[in-house]
């Protein structure tokens, strides 16, 4: 509690010195008041975006939470039109990458459902956006490639990329046949950050007390797991094992899968294909016949 305290004071210290600097309190063009922290040197956001935010939200002073510390990674946030008064993407427009600033909007202002259960008329709820960033797709699978190629170096791992983009390396390869789209597969696997920290395994106890250590199965080529594993297990033999290596946008993306999983994260699976079941052929695509004339 001390801590927070200290938080709190060198919070309003800190906006003090700035309205001492002559920036003070500004309106959006609604009518929302804001006060800037920091100015940023990046591009301004733009309709369309997804920015990159850490946010911080209060009730006059009193801290209400921190996205940063609740999932562990700036919130993605697409760019919108504001559809009403206080809707804060009027206010996000006006931020560029960089950039950090308060926005102030009184809690009685708000629409009923809107409103936090704890305030009362005449609390100010305040939010605090920080732009980490603009997302971009390109830059982070060039990222990704960058360092998957500095994590298969320094385990020496001898992977193939394939046509999806999944890195496939053979450790044990099987005898039977690969599955087709919509055959049942029974995987073992183990999934860990580049790191090396292990957050899911069908083989250890300890990561899912009470359940049996048995292959996870389910149709292959569905949907129904990440589109990494799907491309990844898709060129396997019955009996293989394998390490496949999921760049992030074949994995959980930008969302991640919190707490475990922080956005953008390359995820390293160890796996057994262990069954196929053949399953029924995809459906083929309606006939389309033409009226009589």
């Amino acid at each position: 509690m001390k801590r927070n305290n200290q938080f709190l004071v060198a919070t309003a210290a800190f906006g003090l010195l700035i309205a001492s600097c002559g920036t003070g309190v500004k309106k959006t063009p609604g009518g929302i008041e804001y006060i800037v922290h920091k100015s940023g040197s990046g591009a301004q956001l733009k309709l369309g975006d997804t920015a990159l935010l850490n946010v911080t939200q209060r009730i006059n002073d009193s801290l209400l939470g921190e996205s940063r510390k609740m999932v562990g990674a700036a919130v993605p946030v697409v760019l919108q039109k504001a559809q009403n008064k206080y809707d804060l993407m009027e206010g996000i427009a006006l931020l560029h990458a960089g950039d950090s600033a308060t926005f102030i909007i009184p809690w009685d202002s708000l629409p009923a459902q809107e409103r936090p259960p704890f305030g009362k008329k005449g609390d100010k709820l305040k939010i605090t956006f920080a732009v980490e960033g603009i997302y971009s797709a390109a830059a982070q699978r060039e990222k990704d490639e960058k360092l998957i190629t500095e994590y298969l170096d320094k385990n020496k791992i001898k992977a193939t990329k394939n046509a999806a983009g999944v890195y496939v390396a053979v450790n044990q390869e099987g005898t039977g046949a690969t599955p087709n789209p919509g055959d049942t597969v029974y995987v073992h696997y183990t999934g860990k950050l580049t790191s090396g920290k292990v957050f899911d395994s069908s083989q250890d106890s300890t990561m899912r007390p009470g359940m049996p250590l048995e292959p996870i199965k389910f149709p292959i080529g569905r949907g129904f797991v990440i589109r990494g594993w799907d491309a990844g297990l898709s060129g396997l033999k019955k009996g293989s094992k394998a390490t496949l290596v999921i760049p992030s946008g074949l994995a959980y993306g930008l969302q991640g899968s919190p707490p475990v999983i922080p956005g953008n994260s390359i995820l390293v699976f160890d796996v057994q294909l262990v069954d196929i079941k053949a399953g029924a052929p995809e459906a083929a695509a309606p006939q389309f016949t033409p009226p009589a004339k």
